[in-house]
């Protein structure tokens, strides 16, 4: 049952955890992305630490 939402106006977005909003907050709408790879000459960042991690699987 999800019974979390997201507060942002035009975002109809539905969790089951307070935690998943909060997520989906920081990644979607703030575009806080604090997680940044660093192998040499790569600039990509991530919101979210295991997207980071599936990231490094390409180098």
């Amino acid at each position: 049952v999800r019974r979390f939402y997201c507060a942002k106006e035009g975002c109809n977005k539905s969790f089951t955890t307070s935690g998943h909003v909060t997520r989906h907050i920081r990644t979607c709408h703030l575009a806080l992305r604090p997680f940044h790879c660093k192998y040499p000459g790569c600039k990509s960042r991530f919101g979210r630490q295991d997207n980071l991690r599936q990231h490094y699987k390409v180098h």
